[in-house]
């Protein structure tokens, strides 16, 4: 247990395997944790921050790749590398549906509308939309892509979702009327994650290169501005406010980035030098979580983004920067000469 302020932050969850998503409860103080045998734990943390485990859940036989909430707290979606998808009443642990065969290749990303309507990527580049007043079948199947589709936002109309893919591309698909609309030219680089910004004028895509793709709402076509600075693949985003995101980094660092203008603002956050697998933010704003193969999920502190100003990171006094970061200013002030 650490205090921060007002905030207490939990222990630490030292887990018996590596975990590979993990999710916030939406109404209530509790984390869901997946992991690389198909076990997904409930876990709950108190006032005084001693985390304590729920139950588990044991519906897959492979990999957890995704573990969503609802708006409502009520139901929980699974889905694996099984090819296997699951709807769990989080109240009482039951059952409610479990997809078999869901899609022909593995599962690999997931993103939940309401407790009827989740979508579904996997691992060959396709996206399945599932209706759980209509089943057994998908109500949309589309395939648009030549690679794992990475990550899958919907925007709040909840008509729109943005895909991006191992191919290396951002997809906008049209899921009122079951089409694509438009998809990027292709980039030398896996698309990883994704974020929508500015009052959704823009969407971030992570890339495996470290740099930060930023496309104007609309103008899927190509990027509007890149933003490099990552000493490896962002494999995690978590917008915290229209203009702030933490990212998740192959280097192991959780770092606060204001987005346009540009600026890494600080590093919250380190897991040594495992790859963070998964972030996710607390009902009530106050916790950051992360995921990363040192099998050891970690909670922050959420930084008052409000206080966030571009460049401040550099004014604050004793505040340590990255090798990488060093590295930028260290060119940066050569050019100047």
């Amino acid at each position: 247990m650490a205090t921060n302020g007002e905030t207490t932050i939990p222990d630490s969850i030292a887990c018996p395997q590596q975990v590979t998503d993990i999710c916030f409860h939406t109404t209530k103080p509790a984390i869901i944790v997946g992991d690389i045998l198909g076990k997904v734990t409930l876990y709950s943390y108190d006032d005084e921050g001693k985390v304590h485990e729920l139950r588990t859940h044991e519906h897959h036989k492979k990999t957890i790749r995704c573990v969503r909430v609802t708006a409502d707290g009520q139901t929980m979606f699974t889905a694996g590398k099984d090819k296997s998808w699951c709807k769990v009443d989080l109240e009482s642990g039951a059952l409610l549906h479990e997809q078999s065969k869901a899609h022909e290749g593995a599962i690999y990303s997931a993103e939940v509308i309401d407790s009827n309507v989740m979508l579904t990527g996997d691992e060959d580049g396709v996206i399945k939309m599932w209706d759980m007043r209509r089943l057994p079948g998908p109500v949309m199947e589309l395939k648009e892509n030549d690679d794992y589709i990475s990550d899958m936002v919907c925007h709040d109309d909840r008509k729109h979702l943005l895909v991006s893919s191992g191919d290396g591309t951002l997809s906008c698909v049209n899921i009122k009327n079951r089409k694509l609309e438009l998809q990027s030219e292709l980039f030398d680089s896996d698309f990883l994650s994704l974020a929508i910004m500015k009052n959704a004028s823009k969407v971030v895509c992570g890339d495996g290169d470290g740099t930060l793709q930023i496309f104007n709402w609309g103008e899927w076509g190509n990027v509007s501005d890149r933003y490099p600075g990552h000493s490896g693949s962002i494999d995690s985003m978590l917008p915290l406010s229209e203009d702030v995101i933490c990212t998740g980094c192959e280097d192991g660092k959780l770092r606060l980035v204001h987005i346009l203008p540009n600026s890494i603002e600080s590093i919250i956050g380190s897991h040594g030098d495992f790859p963070i697998q998964s972030l996710t933010l607390s009902h009530d704003g106050a916790l950051i979580a992360s995921a990363s193969h040192d099998e050891h999920v970690k909670f922050w502190k959420t930084p008052d983004v409000d206080e966030v100003t571009v460049g401040s990171h550099s004014k604050r006094k004793g505040k340590k920067v990255g090798k990488h970061e060093k590295l930028k200013e260290r060119k940066a002030f050569f050019n100047d000469l």
